[in-house]
């Protein structure tokens, strides 16, 4: 039970990775927005500028990803996701109930 309760644990960090990479692009990208920001006169300018610096690192950050991860098939296999990102579900259930093996899936 405790092996299985860690392969689980270590593909669902897996699978938060996504989410991780936005937001460190984003964290990344509001930064460098803040370090623009005090040559603005107006603090709403520099909002907007911080803002919106964090908004595109994020995109470029998922459009990054996403090609990583149609590109490189190893790694999809190792996180067990979808060309889309999303995590393979069948994975899960496999995980959580190993004795419920039907015919013709791969062990």
């Amino acid at each position: 039970m405790p092996r299985r309760f860690v392969r689980l644990l270590l593909r669902i960090a897996g699978w938060l990775l996504t989410p991780l990479v936005l937001i460190s692009t984003a964290a990344i990208g509001a930064f460098i927005g803040l370090l623009i920001a005090p040559r603005f006169s107006s603090a709403n300018v520099s909002l907007a500028v911080t803002g919106g610096l964090a908004f595109i690192s994020a995109v470029l950050g998922l459009i990054f990803w996403a090609r990583l991860l149609r590109e490189h098939p190893g790694l999809r296999h190792t996180l067990e996701m979808t060309v889309e990102g999303t995590p393979d579900t069948p994975l899960v259930q496999r995980l959580i109930h190993p004795d419920d093996v039907t015919p013709g899936t791969p062990e």
